[in-house]
């Protein structure tokens, strides 16, 4: 957009008036958000209970019981010293799909077979990487070849690739698992509804309330991760796509440099401004996807 002079409309604010304004937008949102109602499912009243926030290294009370409250560095560091293991890891984020996803509808598809045989085969070998032995959900526009890739559209039904996305292979050598393929607006245009326009993906914080915004096209996999359904995912971006779903539920996403991430095997909107980038519960989480 751009003002009466022809110029660039940013130019009319400056960065830290933007900055002060959304912190007001983001507090007023915050409180306008509706309660949830009693039949929500146990344990989806907040998606981080207390004591399992993000930014330190310190551990969350009970991970033990529950490791889904560990974030992917802090479950890293605990495979790292032999007191986690990857399918216990693995089974605690199936265990709340399972109970959290009929109502917030953030995966189209689960290969929970597949990626629990993954993760023993994960525990026998050795570790290859901090993403070795973490569970990933991938956008469904990334190209997966064990999963169909629809990118949520009637033309891509049944699809099933013959390779992994670039991307999407590279976290495999990692030795992250795949569970599963996340819900997306049609062909990334949208929040995640169907092809037709009903509303699937709810907010993680506002499950019982459709109306509250899971964000941009890469609203399934900001879900799945802010309702601790998995500890990472990924996306793409081509205005607002990562960026705004991270916002409304609380995440760390990044829109990597144009190029810095292979966009070989995603279905994009656009090739020339399309970006695949994490989405994650920390600026360390982002970093290590």
């Amino acid at each position: 957009m751009s003002d009466s002079t022809g110029g660039p409309q940013d130019r009319l604010i400056d960065r830290r008036t933007f900055v002060r304004r959304m912190v007001a937008f983001s507090a007023a949102g915050a409180a306008a958000v509706p309660p949830l109602v009693a039949d929500s499912p146990p344990g989806m009243s907040v998606p981080w209970p207390a004591g399992a926030g993000t930014g330190t290294s310190e551990l969350p009370e009970g991970w033990r019981d529950d490791p889904t409250l560990l974030t992917a560095a802090q479950a890293a560091g605990r495979m790292d010293a032999g007191e986690l293991d990857p399918p216990t890891l693995l089974e605690a984020h199936l265990e709340r799909v399972r109970r959290l996803d009929p109502v917030l509808s953030a995966f189209n598809q689960l290969d929970e077979e597949a990626a629990l045989r993954r993760a023993r085969e994960l525990a026998e070998e050795e570790r290859r990487s901090p993403l070795h032995g973490i569970p990933v959900a991938v956008k469904d526009n990334f190209y997966t070849r064990d999963m169909e890739t629809t990118a949520n559209s009637l033309l891509f039904q049944g699809f099933r690739p013959a390779f992994d996305a670039t991307a999407v292979a590279r976290l495999r050598d990692a030795g992250a698992i795949v569970m599963g393929k996340t819900q997306m607006g049609p062909l990334a245009t949208t929040r995640a509804t169907t092809p037709d326009g009903r509303i699937t993906t709810r907010n993680a914080w506002a499950p019982r309330s459709p109306e509250v915004s899971p964000g941009g096209s890469s609203s399934g996999s900001a879900t799945a991760v802010a309702a601790r359904m998995t500890p990472l995912a990924t996306g793409t971006q081509t205005g607002g796509s990562i960026t705004v779903p991270a916002g409304v539920q609380g995440l760390t996403g990044l829109k990597p440099t144009l190029g810095r991430v292979s966009l070989h095997g995603v279905i994009p909107l656009t090739y020339t401004r399309d970006h695949p980038g994490p989405l994650a519960r920390d600026a360390v989480d982002a970093a290590l996807l």
